[in-house]
């Protein structure tokens, strides 16, 4: 019925708007504590390209208009270059959020059930964020 790569697009995108929402989800998290992190613009434009790209995983589930809308010629370049853009910019901001949630004194910022993903993302540098979104995005891309 599908050809293994389409199978491996679909298993792709789902696995993408699961961890945006995850994304979205531990950043709502966030902003229902009553701490100095719960606002800001880490936390409304993390909501904000979380949806979005919960959304573009998601239409690429059904249809591979990613590969489509790459191939276009000026369009495709703008696309592309806003998407990774999209990418390190939500995995720049988790990162920050987790760095901060880690070294605040603040016993109201703390998060439960979200321990696993701060401490990965604590431990992070910005380098990270850059190989984390080429490999998404390159992958993203590809298949």
């Amino acid at each position: 019925m599908f050809s293994f790569w389409s199978s491996l697009r679909i298993i792709y995108s789902i696995i993408f708007t699961i961890g945006f929402a995850y994304f979205g989800n531990y950043i709502k998290a966030i902003e229902s504590k009553e701490c100095t992190l719960s606002t800001g613009w880490r936390i409304t434009n993390g909501k904000m390209l979380s949806t979005i790209l919960m959304v573009i995983g998601a239409i690429n589930v059904f249809c591979p208009a990613s590969k489509f809308l790459s191939t276009l010629p000026i369009v495709g370049s703008s696309y592309v270059i806003l998407f990774v853009l999209a990418v390190f910019l939500e995995l720049f901001i988790l990162n920050r959020l987790a760095v901060n949630l880690d070294s605040r004194e603040d016993t109201r910022c703390s998060l439960k059930g979200y321990d696993n993903m701060t401490s990965f993302w604590a431990t992070r540098e910005i380098s990270h964020c850059i190989y984390y979104t080429l490999g998404i995005s390159i992958i993203f891309f590809v298949l």
